[in-house]
């Protein structure tokens, strides 16, 4: 089997016959029909019914134009994939990102980083910081921004950013009007949502309460810091989540987010593939994203 067989059975299937797709390959039509008849020859069974006018294809043969359609449209990705490869200007880059941060200080430079470069492509997925970590280890991402986690050993980090937490309360709580920050001991009796087990954050919170004595009363645990928000909004308890996600729920949901000691940090890097060269495009954007990242922090 070879390409230019394969090319010349699509082009008779797309095109509704052998005269047609001669015109359009601009080849001689006995060029076409032996590349065709070859390929059958080659996979051992007929791909169009014979002597009933237009070709049409028998079942066999719908069944490989399917194959031969992933295949083609396989071969176009890699075809722009080549074609970013070689244009800087014109690349694409593949960002994946926790949702705790992909609007603010992402979208930020996203924004800067896409008008300074209009032929610029950017994929951008928003899933959980251990995905994150998988994709770039994996170089399905050429760049992340994720919460810490261990156990990738194929992943470099870099420190991003790091956010002092605030405590968010309903709008008509009675903390809602306060005016100095609010400690472990303030909260020790209101129910209290949290960060999931597994998020670094959580350990850090933990940690602040129990160096103050103070056992907070979890009554829900939640992966998301915007999830904790909408909680709050509906009456389950207090929370303390990220500044930036906590400001932009603020806009929609009646909340209020004050400052809270000990601070609790909530921590994010920088994730690149470890080994290889590194992506020009993918650099460009870490170094708008780093500036960000400072003047944020």
């Amino acid at each position: 089997m070879e390409l230019k067989q394969v090319e010349a059975f699509h082009a008779v299937a797309r095109h509704g016959g052998f005269s047609r797709a001669a015109r359009a390959l601009d080849v001689g039509q006995p060029s076409l029909t032996r590349s065709v008849a070859r390929l059958e020859a080659s996979i051992g069974f007929p791909l169009f019914l014979r002597g009933q006018g237009a070709a049409r294809l028998t079942a066999e043969g719908e069944a490989f134009l399917r194959e031969v359609e992933r295949a083609f449209t396989g071969l176009e990705r890699l075809r722009r994939a080549a074609q970013d490869i070689r244009n800087f200007g014109t690349g694409r880059l593949r960002l994946v990102c926790l949702p705790a941060l992909a609007g603010g200080v992402v979208s930020g430079a996203l924004a800067r980083f896409l008008h300074d470069r209009p032929g610029a492509t950017v994929a951008l997925q928003v899933r959980p910081s251990t995905t994150a970590y998988d994709w770039v280890g994996t170089r399905q991402a050429d760049l992340g921004v994720a919460a810490p986690r261990s156990g990738f050993p194929a992943v470099e980090e870099q420190p991003f950013i790091a956010l002092s937490g605030v405590l968010v309360v309903p709008r008509g709580h009675r903390l809602a009007r306060r005016r100095t920050p609010i400690g472990p001991r303030d909260i020790a009796e209101e129910p209290f949502l949290a960060l999931a087990l597994e998020d670094g954050t959580r350990h850090a919170s933990d940690e602040v309460f129990r160096r103050e004595g103070v056992a907070p009363r979890i009554r829900l645990e939640t992966q998301y810091s915007s999830t904790l928000c909408r909680l709050v909004a509906a009456g389950l308890g207090v929370a303390i989540v990220n500044p930036l996600v906590a400001a932009d729920e603020a806009r929609g949901l009646p909340i209020v987010a004050l400052p809270f000691l000990p601070a609790v940090s909530f921590r994010y890097l920088l994730l690149r593939p470890r080994g290889g060269g590194r992506d020009r495009l993918a650099e460009a954007f870490a170094s708008e994203l780093l500036a960000d990242a400072e003047r944020a922090g």
